[in-house]
């Protein structure tokens, strides 16, 4: 994400979409009843019996819904057309969606710019410019690929040894040497300058040294690290994540916040250190008692929520925005989507 302009004194911030983690992060920050304005295509009749044809127009909208469609890459912002140019291809006070996607530009006009929202933008920003991390969970069955991504981690599709028992020993040590170089295949391709491929037993084991036998990781433009999970399921990306042998790896990214926070959340729990829900949240700023506020991104635009932060923020206290999609986030779910811990 770049930001083009800030125009602060009219509550205007005019960005453009690099990749698809910033369309996850527009859809944190538009609320109902923003104003968006962007290029797009409406289609034009001239007259009822006309078929109608796409114009090109830029159109400005009160936001009353958004959708992030993973699938086809866009962000879908509907609302009522406000003002428009060509006049003549629009019409006012008619719905409209705007579909934003890489490389798109738009505005975004708000009454306040609260310190958390800009600071998620400026985290899209910076983001743009870090280095993603891979991540390969493997046994002697199959190995399950997932990226680390601004929102969270995205699993891909697993890939399977295809080995029996009742191959003979040959086949079977072929089989099982083209099984580990399509894992490291499937590492050297992830878009990333790390993987990190973890597992059970010895599996990982063997696939190092068959890359380091056959020259491939010497070769390899990735930097690929192993590493021991209990399994090659989604759960082993969550522990390899959470793992502190990779902490260095992943200090500096989204997820590895969200998971430390949310454990010291759950472990002061019983002291009493750590509240939940918007009611008892609040309390707790207002007594000088919270150090960091936790908040799901699906709550930020709910008028409750937003008077406990701006709480938060007249008083300096931290506050970290959760995707509420991840698996932090639906632990947080469960504690009514805001919490803070002393």
């Amino acid at each position: 994400m770049k930001v083009i302009r800030f125009y602060e004194g009219e509550g205007r911030l005019k960005l453009r979409v690099d990749t698809l983690d910033d369309l996850w992060t527009l859809q944190r920050i538009i609320f109902e009843n923003d104003f968006v304005k962007s290029e797009s295509l409406r289609k034009f009749k001239s007259s009822e019996s006309d078929k109608g044809e796409m114009k090109e127009v830029v159109i400005k909208v009160r936001v009353e819904k958004t959708e992030f469609d993973k699938t086809a890459n866009r962000l879908r912002i509907m609302g009522k057309i406000l003002e428009g140019r060509p006049l003549e291809f629009i019409k006012l006070n008619s719905y409209h969606t705007l579909n934003i996607g890489p490389e798109d530009v738009l505005e975004i006009q708000k009454e306040s710019w609260p310190d958390y929202i800009v600071n998620v933008v400026r985290t899209a920003v910076s983001d743009t410019k870090k280095a993603r991390l891979g991540l390969i969970v493997v046994d002697d069955e199959k190995a399950l690929p997932a990226y680390l991504l601004g929102y969270g981690v995205e699993f891909r599709s697993e890939i399977y040894s295809r080995l029996s028992k009742r191959m003979s020993q040959k086949d079977f040590a072929e089989q099982q040497r083209k099984y580990f170089q399509q894992v490291l295949d499937m590492a050297n391709d992830m878009r990333v300058d790390t993987v990190i491929i973890a597992g059970p037993g010895f599996t990982k084991e063997d696939i190092k040294k068959q890359g380091e036998e056959s020259g491939f990781l010497k070769k390899s433009a990735k930097r690929i690290i192993f590493e021991a999970v209990s399994n090659a399921e989604r759960s082993g990306i969550y522990e390899l994540i959470k793992g502190e042998k990779v902490a260095a790896l992943l200090q500096r990214e989204r997820i590895r916040i969200e998971f430390k926070l949310m454990e010291e959340f759950l472990n002061n729990l019983s002291t009493g250190k750590s509240r939940s829900g918007a009611r008892e949240v609040g309390e707790a700023i207002e007594s000088y008692e919270a150090g960091v506020v936790l908040v799901n991104d699906i709550v930020l635009s709910k008028p409750e929520v937003q008077k406990v932060l701006a709480g938060a923020e007249e008083k300096r206290i931290r506050i970290e925005v959760f995707n509420a999609n991840d698996e932090v986030g639906q632990q947080l779910h469960g504690f009514g989507d805001i919490a803070c811990v002393a």
